[in-house]
């Protein structure tokens, strides 16, 4: 049977008791304050574990704070990846593999393709530039209130926002074993979404996998 995910805004509520973080030095006064947005982005992945760099071309549509969308392909077109999710739901098509993921989005949510313990909706929050969220991670800005910097010690985990320019900039994600460098243009935010954009359902030949 196919399965389908359809996001809900109000699933934000529930999600906010997942766990404050911590923020030091300046306040994120400077987070975008648009609500919807669309971006073009770029990214380079190392995997030293496996052994792999990978060059990707990923698309975001995302509502701040409530539900994206993510189209991932290889820089020569190849599609990757489509994901749709809210803080507590997530369903994705993996297409090297044929394999469709749904079910409860969280750290584990990506396990099946990457070993990085980082909740899918914080993708969404780098890109709006807010602060990660989930225990501990504590988070810092520059002297303009710009957020600079988050990090999860006990998993070496970093984040780091670098070379902002009228909303293009560059993220470093680094992890043990993982790097991933994120190039983002700026972002159009005068979009309107309609509610299917948010939905995915299983292709026809992909095999169902849940996520618990």
């Amino acid at each position: 049977m196919k399965q389908s995910i359809q996001h809900i805004p109000l699933i934000l509520v529930i999600f906010m008791l997942a766990g404050l973080i911590s923020c030091a030095t300046a306040p994120m006064q400077k987070a975008a304050t648009f609500t919807n947005a669309q971006w073009e982005t770029k990214a380079v992945v190392k995997n030293s574990k496996a052994g792999s760099t990978n060059s990707l071309k990923i698309d975001i549509l995302g509502v701040r704070d409530v539900q994206a969308r993510f189209e991932i392909s290889a820089l020569f077109g190849m599609q990757i990846a489509s994901l749709v999710m809210s803080p507590k739901e997530i369903s994705y098509s993996y297409y090297p593999q044929k394999k469709f993921y749904f079910g409860k989005n969280s750290e584990k949510a990506f396990a099946p393709l990457i070993d990085l313990p980082l909740h899918p909706m914080n993708l969404t929050y780098i890109a709006f530039d807010q602060p990660i969220r989930g225990g501990g991670w504590s988070c810092r800005a520059d002297a303009a209130g710009n957020i600079e910097l988050c990090s999860q010690k006990d998993r070496g985990i970093d984040v780091k926002w670098l070379n902002r320019n009228e909303g293009a900039k560059r993220v470093l994600i680094t992890a043990p074993g993982f790097e991933m460098t994120w190039l983002f243009e700026q972002p159009k935010t005068s979009v309107q979404f309609k509610p299917q954009v948010f939905t995915l359902s299983q292709p026809d030949g992909f095999k169902a996998i849940q996520i618990y």
